[in-house]
């Protein structure tokens, strides 16, 4: 296969899961769906901007 770009893993998962979800191929089962990456950045600031307004004095001894 010389001269050829190799497969993108994240295409040939897609057409993978395309082929199983469709029922062409037996054996093959789609258990879980999962992202990649980790949480988006946007979120992280959200969640760590909440954080940083809670009271954390009456917990504390």
């Amino acid at each position: 296969m010389e001269g050829r770009p190799p497969v993108d893993p994240k295409v040939m998962a897609a057409i993978t899961a395309a082929l199983a979800a469709a029922g062409l191929l037996p054996g093959f089962e789609i258990r879980r769906i999962r992202p990649l990456g980790g949480m988006s950045l946007w979120k992280r600031a959200g969640l760590l901007s909440l954080m940083e307004q809670r009271e954390l004095g009456r917990f504390r001894k």
